[in-house]
């Protein structure tokens, strides 16, 4: 994440409120610090749990297990027409959460950093429980949704793992301790690692949105062979509500993480707000998709289609159409009120109500057979919204009383972007007698990575010095200035993506020449048509194995470097150390910090300097 100052620049002179009126809500709350989040992270990860969630667990398991007993013995054919509806609606929530979430990460907007996490997990909670349901299309779209969404989820997790893994309260939970410590593959910190996972989790990305637009448009293609629909606007339909019922979801789940002791510094006015932007111009782009299809139906269509709009409005669909106006998109149109964007409850609830609605659109497109009456289908209704409901917040719960609901390496590079606060750490100089051998090196504590780079810069470039850096955030300026440079992981994630899609049709084409008499030859030309989008999904798969594999073999490599001091985690770290073979003359670390220390203080001189171990990977 490249450190640019925000603009507007800082209105200086103006009072906080006015300052507020003229560039918006601040993104991150003034009182947030590097230390005070890892520690809110940490207390709600490790500490116990309150009294909401220990009744909610037991609550929300219950309901899981009354609806797979009661589905299963009781429900039969009257739950069939509303489970193609909840692969619909489940795909949907994770393919907008997807989306969002990889959006807002290629696109570097500050504002992702309170919510990437809650859009992330929602989205790979979503694709467990769209698993559960009778899959609409090809399977292999869900699956690439799925290994994009974990695999997202699980690199971006890596730099928090590690930061939960230097906490002390984690050595009084054993079990976890040793869990997070694997989980963290090493890391410490160093420029080069964060290159890496920079550039892993941005392929991801790109292969979440691919994978999200191949499932959207693969469920396009199924409801229109099943139904009568074969309109354009189908599948920009299903993409607008698929993004809005993610929009309403992430927005509720915002909502209820302000209420977490610590956590409403991190999501603040502004996450709301421009959430709620969102809900409000998609809600305005469904009703356009809606409106225009009856609209259009009822002047220009055929018998049928006016005799479908008929029954949709005033027949066996007329209950699922009219949930989905008055509850999923009418709401949403409350949001032109500031004031109520920037309630949580308001704002909590549209979001919620747009996310069932989202559920209602599925029933009424569903490919399945009309429901007789609502009275006899009420306990299949109910049946498949309670206990995949149930099953999606218990895997919420669960996953974040395991992993930070926030990116604490990300946020912690937005607080140094915005809280720019003096730090204080304890000098101690090292003098040139009395200490390690000759071929020790200097570690040197910065309290900004401009200040790191600075340091660079008067050092100089020299052969006969290893320099290494390391920090609790992204340091690409670091990176850059120590020349580092990483592609593996980029070209890994397109070989990936290559082998996966020409894997997937060379399978298929051995398929279709066993089946046809005539070999590939008699396949007609359309079978191969349909196959783009299933081989775009194994493309989107390929890519996320690819970049995670290179990020875990550049972690597991890194692993045996040494990294900075423990209690220095939280600061930005520069490392020197002699480069020379043995016998060769190497700088002393005293010279080393006579040389930092002569740097003037705000261009390179660092808070406080310590001597450094011998360097692992060279012989002593």
């Amino acid at each position: 994440m490249t450190r640019r100052p925000p603009f507007p620049p800082p209105a200086a002179g103006l009072a906080p409120s006015a300052e507020e009126r003229l560039r918006g809500a601040p993104v991150v709350s003034p009182s947030v610090t590097v230390a005070g989040i890892g520690a809110a992270a940490a207390r709600a990860v490790l500490a116990p749990a309150g009294r909401a969630r220990r009744l909610a667990l037991p609550v929300l398991l219950a309901v899981v297990v009354a609806w797979i007993f009661f589905a299963g013995m009781f429900l039969g054919a009257r739950g069939a027409p509303f489970a193609a509806a909840g692969f619909g609606w489940w795909a949907g929530l994770a393919s907008g959460c997807l989306t969002i979430s990889a959006l807002v990460l290629l696109a570097r907007v500050d504002w992702r950093c309170g919510i990437g996490r809650l859009a992330q997990t929602a989205a790979l909670a979503a694709c467990a429980v769209a698993a559960l349901h009778p899959a609409s299309g090809d399977g292999i779209a869900l699956l690439g949704l799925a290994a994009c969404a974990f695999g997202l989820w699980a690199a971006a997790l890596v730099p928090d793992l590690a930061a939960l893994r230097d906490r002390p309260e984690l050595r009084r939970i054993p079990w976890r301790a040793r869990l997070t410590r694997r989980a963290a593959m090493g890391w410490h910190g160093e420029a080069r690692q964060w290159l890496a996972w920079e550039r892993a989790c941005r392929a991801m990305a790109l292969g979440g949105i691919l994978a999200a637009f191949a499932l959207q448009t693969d469920l396009a293609l199924t409801l229109a062979a099943g139904s009568d629909r074969h309109d354009t606007l189908l599948p920009v339909a299903l993409v607008v509500g698929a993004v809005l019922s993610a929009s309403g979801l992430i927005a509720t789940l915002a909502a209820l993480l302000r209420r977490e002791p610590g956590f409403d510094g991190f999501v603040t006015g502004r996450h709301l707000d421009i959430l709620g932007r969102l809900i409000l111009a998609l809600g305005l782009a469904g009703l356009y998709c809606h409106v225009t299809e009856a609209v259009v139906a009822g002047l220009y269509g055929s018998a049928p289609e006016r005799a479908l709009l008929a029954e949709r409005l005033a027949g066996a669909g007329a209950p699922a159409f009219w949930t989905l106006m008055l509850v999923g998109l009418l709401p949403t149109q409350a949001l032109w009120v500031g004031a109520a964007r920037r309630s949580p409850v308001t704002l909590g609830l549209v979001g919620a109500l747009a996310a069932l609605g989202a559920g209602a659109g599925h029933v009424l497109i569903a490919p399945a057979q009309p429901v007789a009456g609502w009275a006899d289908a009420l306990p299949g209704l109910l049946a498949a919204l309670a206990g995949p409901v149930a099953l999606f917040g218990l895997v919420l719960l669960a996953a974040f009383r395991l992993v930070p609901a926030v990116s604490v390496a990300e946020m912690r590079g937005l607080a140094l972007l915005h809280n720019r606060r003096p730090m204080a750490l304890p000098a101690a100089l090292p003098s040139e007698t009395g200490g390690p051998p000759p071929r020790a090196g200097l570690a040197a504590a910065f309290a900004s990575e401009a200040g790191l780079v600075e340091a660079l810069r008067g050092l100089g470039p020299s052969e006969a010095l290893h320099l290494d850096a390391h920090g609790p955030a992204p340091m690409p300026e670091s990176a850059a200035a120590l020349h580092r440079d990483e592609r593996a992981v980029r070209e890994t994630a397109l070989v990936g993506a290559a082998l996966a899609s020409v894997g997937f049709l060379g399978a298929h084409a051995v398929g279709l020449a066993v089946q046809n008499p005539d070999g590939l030859a008699g396949v007609p030309v359309l079978a191969w048509a349909r196959l783009a989008i299933p081989a775009l999904s194994a493309a989107a798969t390929g890519a996320a194995l690819g970049a995670g594999a290179a990020l875990a073999w550049h972690l597991r490599r890194a692993a045996s470097e040494p990294g900075p001091p423990p209690d220095w985690r939280e600061v930005f770290v520069l490392t020197v150390r002699p480069a020379l073979r043995p016998g060769e003359n190497a700088p002393s670390p005293g010279a080393l910090a006579r040389r930092l220390s002569a740097l003037p203080e705000k261009a390179g001189r660092p808070l406080a300097l310590r001597r450094a171990g011998p360097d692992r990977g060279e012989a002593p």
